[in-house]
């Protein structure tokens, strides 16, 4: 299954850096969420070092999405959060899309010179579809990545290889969805 993109760097022509937020900025650990190894270190070089703003995108619905940042204690180094009641559309076919059109407006900044950062398949054709570069991270399969990777560049991970474990997991879900 080929996706969009093999970015590993991020570019010093970026104006916005977009981050889907469960499996990406944090993760689930003993019940409780935390932020991802080396996220911290990657909003202190671009959020503060670089004054390049920060968004989430998630597909969660807000109350979630704003409890686990809070939990995971980064919610105030995002410009913006955005979620389910406000940056999703519905395809053909009933499955969500992350709109990153909205944050883009929002920020004026075109595709070309935004990032979008995440975990999945879905993630990559949302950036595809918005004509957004797109940088992949692992989900938990791999606990010893650090975001810190991404400030000087390049991720190891290919934004165009999923995990064969990950890609099984995700056909076998989405295979026994109603269509």
């Amino acid at each position: 299954m080929a996706q969009y993109g093999s970015i590993t760097t991020i570019s010093s022509r970026t104006r916005l850096i977009l981050l889907d937020c469960f499996e990406t900025v944090v993760e689930l650990v003993d019940g409780m969420y935390r932020p991802r190894l080396g996220i911290v270190a990657f909003i202190q070089h671009f959020a503060v070092g670089r004054s390049i703003p920060l968004v989430i995108i998630s597909d969660a619905d807000e109350a979630t999405v704003e409890a686990t940042l809070k939990q995971a204690g980064v919610r105030g180094s995002f410009s913006k959060v955005y979620h389910a009641g406000n940056a999703i559309e519905t395809e053909a076919g009933g499955r969500l899309r992350k709109r990153l059109d909205i944050p883009l407006v929002d920020f004026a900044v075109r595709a070309p010179f935004a990032m979008f950062i995440g975990d999945s398949p879905l993630d990559a054709m949302a950036a595809q579809h918005h004509g957004v570069p797109f940088i992949r991270v692992p989900r938990s399969e791999d606990r010893a990545f650090t975001f810190a990777s991404l400030i000087s560049g390049p991720s190891r991970y290919d934004s165009g290889e999923f995990s064969a474990t990950f890609l099984d997991e995700y056909r076998k879900r989405h295979d026994q969805e109603p269509k």
